[in-house]
């Protein structure tokens, strides 16, 4: 999975996008993040411009897929 087929699943199960930023543009808080930061994909939640969980992946694949299991159990 890639980030554009992620987006279209969170579209297709109707995740609000208020929820998630998955192009590291635009607002970062109280939200799930994805980001390719050197070669690792990184995804966390931030409150308050806190950083409350980090989790680091080496393929896209792997950092779409723990992020829709997060956003799904919500």
């Amino acid at each position: 999975m890639n980030i554009q087929e992620l987006k279209n699943l969170l579209y297709e199960k109707n995740i609000p996008c208020e929820l998630y930023n998955l192009d590291g543009i635009g607002r970062k808080d109280e939200r799930f993040c994805i980001e390719l930061i050197g070669n690792e994909w990184v995804v966390y939640f931030t409150e308050r411009g806190i950083r409350t969980t980090e989790e680091k992946f080496s393929t896209e694949d792997a950092a779409c897929r723990y992020l829709i299991e997060q956003l799904i159990d919500l």
